[in-house]
């Protein structure tokens, strides 16, 4: 579907069309409409991508500072959309990375984990606000026990998925996401539609509806193969992390 299509697919739902279906602008504008669909579409492409993440990731490095623990990506980077994998080196002489595992921040005080060791490094998702951009970074965090003793090269290493480009024309479609998601973005515009217009019940109703669907496809997304059909399951951690998702 392209942007125009979703857009009268959104006027549909709130009933906002006029007699041959097309979106017209009423309580809810052309500028709010095309914003709640392409924060939509990045929320589908978010867990579309991390169920498929074999197909979406790409690499990026930083090189490691002694005692610096956070850090931040240039390049493509700069703006990723969510972090699949971080490796890291914590000498010259390591010719691979160590896989380091993310944990959330909370989980990791409240539970005992401060002895955590190079062994098994972990890492916290961090926003990290960049004055020269004027917007928040996501970037990683290492706990003391895991923050690197030496200035390394490329010393790490993060496959990241990108941010999908934003639908500026009313023929731009929705990249990389297969025909039957694009309805998943329409629907989740149209809660924002609902609540403006003070419909919180059919909001509500809409959300728990979105929300089912998006974890029940995930679940048992199908990817095809040369040899055979895999069933590809989403990890626990990123459904709890995108099911919270701040709308």
């Amino acid at each position: 579907m392209t942007r125009e299509e979703l857009r009268n697919d959104f006027g549909s739902l709130i009933n906002q069309v006029d007699n041959s279906g097309e979106f017209v602008t009423s309580f809810v504008t052309d500028t709010e409409a095309e914003k709640w669909l392409n924060d939509y579409y990045q929320e589908v492409y978010k867990w579309y991508a991390t169920a498929n993440r074999d197909r979406f990731t790409t690499t990026a490095y930083a090189n490691t500072v002694t005692d610096q623990s956070i850090y931040t990506f240039g390049g493509d980077a700069i703006d990723l959309l969510a972090i699949a994998w971080v490796g890291l080196k914590y000498s010259n002489n390591d010719t691979d990375y160590r896989r380091v595992e993310k944990m959330n921040k909370a989980d990791y005080y409240d539970t005992g984990y401060e002895k955590a060791t190079k062994t098994s490094p972990i890492y916290f998702e961090k926003q990290i606000y960049n004055t020269s951009s004027g917007h928040y970074e996501l970037g990683v965090e290492f706990p003391e026990a895991c923050i690197p003793e030496e200035s390394i090269t490329k010393g790490l290493k993060v496959m990241y998925i990108e941010r999908p480009a934003r639908m500026e024309e009313d023929t731009d479609i929705p990249e990389k996401l297969p025909e039957e998601l694009h309805k998943y973005i329409s629907m989740g515009a149209a809660v924002k539609g609902f609540m403006k217009m003070g419909e919180f019940a059919k909001a509500e109703d809409l959300t728990a509806w979105f929300d089912r669907a998006m974890l029940g496809f995930m679940a048992q997304e199908q990817s095809l193969s040369s040899e055979r059909t895999k069933r590809v399951k989403m990890p626990k951690r990123d459904v709890v992390n995108f099911y919270r998702y701040d709308r």
